[in-house]
């Protein structure tokens, strides 16, 4: 049995995402998987199902010790090499690099493996990548404005897996389940007989610009209960968020429902939850994982078109994409109580799409899987076509480039946004395309001429920098460009004449990826003219027939 090793060393969010992962892996080849991740976190490892083993580097020790003035720095060292000797002396069938950071790239370039997977270092301190989907993630996505795929297809396309969610579910005991159901089912039953919706609510993020302020989450229980809705508090058994709950509950006379559970009875509470209101936590990828549906409240620095609930009933709550920087900086909060209730509604089927209002400047988006995994398409509010067009364009061009699965359904959704803008935007890409290919035919000129002659190579590198400035453009020319700069800065060469020929190669490659990027736009463009001529064929045959 292949023997893999997936290194983890980000949060609990990241940690209970990276069990859909895991559960493919294993449903798909049957390998047998372990999992590292800091200490700190081994509550949420350890009820993974699928994993058999859970490794502990113990991060906040380490930290202490290099921080004290008591002990020498190899006290930390020493520490932390008995941290890593029990996976490290181990020789894996495949080492998987899932959280992409600086330590985890470290460890997985010294681990003893057959295959690694995600980032590793050379010897010479550069970038190491295995195959196409590794670049996307970590020098691609991290330059553009908003991401056209969701990290949990990058990972699957990564390893080489599909998605599979047959038997998806966390470990969980039955006398937590079983307290779980009882508990609200009793809160489910009204006084008037008629059963109650029991909603979740996560009161708090790690990050604060994500946090739904506490004067809006006041309002928005006052309104569910309003709605005959039961609202259900979650906290997590720290003091500082009993202190958050305790003074919320205040404005209720204590009378709200506050649940305080580890992680491991957090999943049997979730799971016999009706929907779940939550920032950008943890709990949303738990929900998804137990499919509970969530109205995932997006602020701040939350990534929700990288890292967002993929469960088709979840719902997305958020500014509309044009004022969004997902940054700590974006302070800026514009939902109101009155959102959140109505989206909520939509959520549990209480109202229908037609009659939910939202202000003005919010978008609320809805999960869908097309060919290249789960996405985002707007239900209800504000939309700037020229973004979501553009968006759904690089997952066809994705699409095109890195698989050999079918494109038509994109272009379909394109043709969907239709409007004054359509044409300008589709005009801007073309027109984006040409002075793209120009730069780059200009630098493989610049680079033919500097081996005939090394007083050109001013000439070739001046030319290689005005092609990698289209890096920072906000067209689907960027993907490529970008792709590029990531393949040369990984390049080892030995000598000139090797490097040469490295650098014309990935040249060409690029070549070859903007065709795709124009057969992408052509096609688009094709069928918006095929659209247009059915459409006016059906005008004519319906209009009435004048008497002479």
């Amino acid at each position: 049995m292949k023997k893999v090793l997936l290194v983890n060393l980000r949060r609990f969010g990241d940690i209970y995402s990276c069990e859909n992962l895991i559960n493919s892996m294993v449903k798909e080849n049957g390998w047998d998987i372990s999992l590292l991740v800091y200490k700190e976190f081994e509550k949420v490892a350890l009820n993974l199902q699928g994993v058999t083993n859970v490794y502990t580097i113990d991060r906040k020790k380490i930290i202490t010790l290099t921080k004290s003035n008591i002990f020498n720095d190899g006290y930390a060292i020493e520490e932390f090499y008995k941290d890593i000797k029990e996976f490290n002396t181990i020789s894996w069938d495949q080492v998987i690099n899932y959280s992409n950071d600086r330590v985890s790239t470290h460890l997985c370039t010294l681990l003893n493996s057959k295959e690694k997977l995600g980032l590793t270092f050379s010897k010479t301190m550069r970038n190491n990548y295995s195959n196409d989907w590794e670049i996307l993630f970590n020098d691609v996505l991290t330059e553009l404005d908003f991401s056209p795929i969701h990290f949990n297809d990058i990972y699957h396309s990564m390893v080489g897996v599909k998605i599979n969610k047959d038997g998806l579910k966390l470990k969980t005991s039955a006398n937590h389940n079983e307290n779980a159901f009882k508990n609200i089912s009793f809160l489910r039953k009204g006084q008037d007989g008629k059963s109650k919706k029991v909603i979740g609510l996560q009161l708090v993020t790690s990050e604060k610009s994500k946090n739904i302020p506490e004067n809006i989450l006041i309002e928005t229980i006052q309104l569910l209960i309003d709605n005959d809705i039961t609202p259900m508090l979650l906290i997590a058994p720290t003091d500082s968020e009993r202190t958050i709950a305790n003074r919320i509950n205040e404005s209720f006379s204590g009378k709200l429902v506050s649940v305080e559970s580890d992680f491991h009875a957090l999943t049997s509470v979730v799971m016999n939850l009706d929907a779940i209101i939550t920032p950008d936590t943890a709990i949303k990828h738990l929900s998804d994982l137990v499919d509970t549906p969530c109205l995932e409240v997006s602020l701040g620095a939350s990534p929700f078109l990288k890292q967002g609930s993929i469960n088709d009933q979840s719902l997305i709550l958020t500014k509309s994409l044009e004022d969004r920087n997902f940054s700590k900086d974006d302070t800026e909060v514009k939902i109101t109580a009155s959102d959140i209730l109505n989206s909520t509604l939509l959520l549990l089927n209480i109202k229908s799409l037609d009659s939910t209002e939202i202000s003005e400047g919010l978008t609320l988006y809805r999960p869908y899987h097309d060919d290249l995994g789960v996405s985002y398409f707007s239900v209800k509010g504000s939309v700037n076509n020229i973004i979501e067009a553009q968006r759904i364009a690089s997952r066809m061009f994705l699409t095109k480039t890195l698989t050999e699965r079918p494109t038509d359904s994109f272009v379909e959704m394109i043709l969907d946004l239709k409007g004054d803008q359509f044409k300008r935007w589709l005009a801007n890409e073309k027109e984006a395309v040409t002075n793209v290919t120009k730069d780059l035919l200009g630098t493989i000129r610049s680079l033919i001429q500097m081996t005939e002659s090394k007083s050109k190579t001013k000439d070739f590198i001046a030319s290689l920098g005005l092609l990698l400035e289209h890096c920072s453009d906000v067209t689907i020319t960027a993907i490529p460009t970008l792709f590029l700069r990531a393949r040369l800065e990984a390049l080892i060469s030995t000598n000139l004449s090797e490097s040469v020929k490295e650098v014309e190669a990935q040249l060409y490659k690029m070549k070859g990826e903007l065709q795709k990027v124009y057969e992408v736009l052509k096609t688009v463009e094709e069928s918006s003219r095929l659209q247009d001529a059915a459409s006016v064929i059906e005008n004519k045959s319906t209009r009435p027939i004048q008497s002479l």
